[in-house]
């Protein structure tokens, strides 16, 4: 039991370091900016390659407008170089206050305005511009508050739809940076549109994926965590006694056998008076810890209340339980504990047992092992004694 209880502190520490970790969903607006800039200045580099690629094959030209493609690479240098400018901006004002406020609505208008852009340019409703946009709306609706994000979002999709509307009209050309030759010639065939297509919605994917699992996954474990602080007892991290009723609760719809054992440390209260509450916890945490070292994998042991523990003992027998009880009570006796003022001290404790019998509810189990443990504090404390009139 005491590899179990390691195991379980093990992973309720790696829990709270990860439910208090600073993981994106737990990061400023500013610095979830930051992230959005730089995703993209990496859709920029993307388009760069991508342009500067074909300007180096002419046998490539031919599918492109080409004029467009020239002016379309500086452009986005220039805009590239705006973005880290505005890198730079935010991470030296990420600790104003006007800052979390302020520049989430530039960000975010930037980043979607330049998608909108790079969307016309390739086909308002070309796979990768529907792809992009549905991605990088579920994704900004989890990063941001709603009502930031909800504003964007209505004027980007008031653009997008005007685009649409104006492209299918002719008012304005359908994906100008691709030449008529191509569009004309199905080019859902033509493997350089393929290539090109497959290319801007890969990192959008990979950046999506990467980003959403980091995401769910923190949830996940806050999830746990909070699952795990519902079950354990802060100070002891032992089970609290809501889990441990209804765990037996469950052993018992099961009709399995169980043996239980309460435990109370002796004259708990003159230790606290004495010695202080502190060093009161540090007993508990102890007692706990050994009560932890003296069980089976399969037993339950939880904080019942105050210096009070509880033992759930599936498929013992009464004499097995008083034999696990007996070792429990002579390693705390055994136990040497030192005060703040360097004094070694040791604390007993007492213990009743009982075990269950078909059509006997967990209540009154429970109740003659408390009965049982009163009647080992009548006899002098510091021992274990069964209850036995059921049987």
């Amino acid at each position: 039991m005491s590899f179990f209880s390691t195991k379980k502190n093990k992973f309720l520490t790696k829990l709270q370091k990860q439910f208090n970790s600073n993981i994106i969903m737990n990061w400023s607006n500013v610095h979830k900016c930051i992230l959005i800039l730089i995703l993209t200045l990496g859709v920029h580099f993307i388009w760069i390659g991508w342009k500067s690629f074909i300007f180096l094959n002419p046998t490539l030209w031919q599918w492109v407008n080409f004029s467009l493609l020239k002016s379309q690479i500086y452009f986005n240098i220039c805009t590239a170089s705006l973005v880290f400018v505005l890198i730079i901006l935010c991470y030296f004002f990420q600790k104003k206050r006007w800052a979390e406020t302020v520049l989430p609505h530039i960000v975010i208008a930037i980043f979607v305005n330049v998608m909108l852009f790079d969307g016309f340019l390739i086909g308002i409703y070309s796979p990768a511009t529907i792809f992009a946009f549905v991605c990088i709306s579920g994704l900004g609706l989890i990063l941001f508050n709603r009502k930031t994000f909800y504003f964007q979002l209505t004027v980007a999709l008031f653009v997008y739809f005007s685009l649409i509307y104006c492209t299918y009209n002719k008012l304005i050309p359908y994906a100008p940076l691709f030449s008529q030759n191509l569009l004309n010639h199905n080019p859902d065939r033509n493997f350089f549109w393929i290539s090109s297509m497959f290319l801007f919605i890969m990192p959008i994917f990979i950046t999506c994926f990467i980003l959403c699992e980091v995401l769910l996954s923190q949830w996940r474990n806050q999830e746990s965590f909070i699952k795990n602080l519902s079950q354990t007892d802060p100070l002891t991290n032992l089970y609290n006694r809501r889990f441990f009723n209804e765990t037996l609760d469950t052993i018992q719809k099961n009709q399995s056998r169980y043996a239980i054992i309460l435990m109370d440390i002796d004259h708990f209260k003159m230790i606290n008076d004495q010695y202080g509450h502190h060093f009161g916890d540090e007993v508990l945490q102890r007692v706990a810890s050994l009560l932890c070292s003296q069980t089976r994998h399969t037993d339950i042991v939880a904080r019942y209340g105050g210096e009070e523990f509880i033992i759930a003992l599936p498929d013992t027998s009464l004499a097995v339980a008083h034999e696990i009880a007996e070792r429990c009570r002579l390693i705390i006796q055994n136990e040497i504990l030192e005060t703040v003022e360097h004094k070694n001290i040791r604390c007993t404790a007492s213990f009743g047992v009982a075990i269950s019998i078909y059509g006997i509810h967990i209540n009154k189990v429970i109740h003659l092992a408390d009965q049982a443990l009163y009647h080992a504090k009548q006899l002098g404390r510091n021992q274990v004694q069964s209850f036995t009139d059921l049987h």
